[in-house]
């Protein structure tokens, strides 16, 4: 499997709820902050979308917006209009149109929007990976293939298909993959992270190593050479494309795995050390506990009892205004 199908994998996408918006006239429509991500397509009609620290946008037909822990964000057609709160689905089969606007025979806006969460146990890992904001335009071709994820997730959701539940989550992966991989279309560039280390060919080559063999002892001279660079100019390179260190990605990506194994619990301390490379379990509960902020067994008892760690915080206005 590779680096990004294995992240995402640990990110576990799941949870879906989603509702139909249709209005007319100038309106304006105000989205609550959320914990994990949030989308909308545009099936027919124009608006202007807001963020915080972000210049408006206009959205028209076709156009796809992917927003990850977003803070309240709005989509509107009257300048001077007071905004109505959007009210979430509670079920996944909510399909009712949420009506906002006036009923005059002015156009019509139809947009698809919804809402679903990640596993909490590798939530840091998602705050690095996943961009804030991804807007794919209709012209784009990778909109004919999220369309095609969505109508997939549409039929899913409104059936009662046995498999529905697992089919979701597979197809919310799927989105994200075409998410990441726009990484960069709000901004025109890509920001520091696994998609920008994967697009440079010679990173890639000593990513790639990393997560096969994530055992291994590496060094920084043995990435290095898999990726024919001097050892400073790598380690430079790396660092600046990547946003971490080598060695300090491979610590991240080893902790990734083991809060992963620990959540299932159907590991001993001891494999858990081996499988994320350390020859003890008191190096791997040492580095554990210094990246984590607590040792492997007490991670182990909170996933137990049920006390998540910390989930995805929406960001901030002024957070989101800045590059991660």
């Amino acid at each position: 499997m590779d680096p990004l199908s294995q992240t995402i994998a640990l990110l576990r996408p799941r949870g879906l709820l989603w509702k139909q918006l249709e209005a007319r006239g100038p309106w304006a429509a105000r989205f609550p902050s959320h914990t994990g991500a949030a989308f909308c397509l545009i099936e027919s009609g124009r608006c202007t979308f807001g963020y915080p620290g972000r210049d408006q946008r206009e959205l028209s037909d076709g156009d796809f917006v992917f927003l990850a822990a977003p803070p309240v964000w709005s989509l509107q057609t009257g300048a001077d209009v007071a905004p109505v709160d959007f009210t979430r689905p509670n079920t996944p089969t909510d399909f009712h149109a949420h009506q906002v606007g006036t009923n005059d025979a002015g156009p019509l806006l139809r947009l698809l929007g919804g809402h679903f969460r990640f596993d909490d146990t590798n939530i840091a890992l998602g705050r690095r990976v996943l961009p804030d904001i991804v807007a794919i335009n209709a012209a784009d071709p990778a909109a004919a293939r999220l369309q095609g994820v969505l109508d997939a997730i549409a039929y899913e959701a409104r059936s009662q298909r046995p498999g529905r539940a697992l089919a979701l989550d597979r197809l919310l992966e799927l989105l994200l993959v075409e998410v990441i991989r726009n990484d960069g279309s709000w901004t025109s560039e890509m920001r520091p992270g696994l998609l920008a280390g994967l697009a440079d060919p010679r990173l890639a080559l000593a990513l790639n190593a990393v997560h096969a063999e994530v055992k291994r002892s590496w060094t920084v001279a043995q990435l290095a050479d898999i990726a024919g660079m001097s050892r400073s100019v790598f380690a430079d390179r790396f660092a600046r494309i990547v946003g971490l260190a080598p060695i300090d990605y491979l610590t991240e990506w080893r902790m990734a795995i083991a809060k992963d194994m620990l959540r299932a619990g159907e590991a001993r301390l001891a494999e858990v050390a081996f499988e994320c490379g350390y020859q003890s379990t008191s190096a791997f509960s040492t580095a554990f506990a210094r990246s984590v902020g607590c040792p492997p067994s007490r991670f182990a008892d909170l996933q137990r009892s049920g006390v998540a760690a910390s989930p995805l915080t929406p960001r901030s206005g002024i957070e989101a205004g800045q590059p991660d």
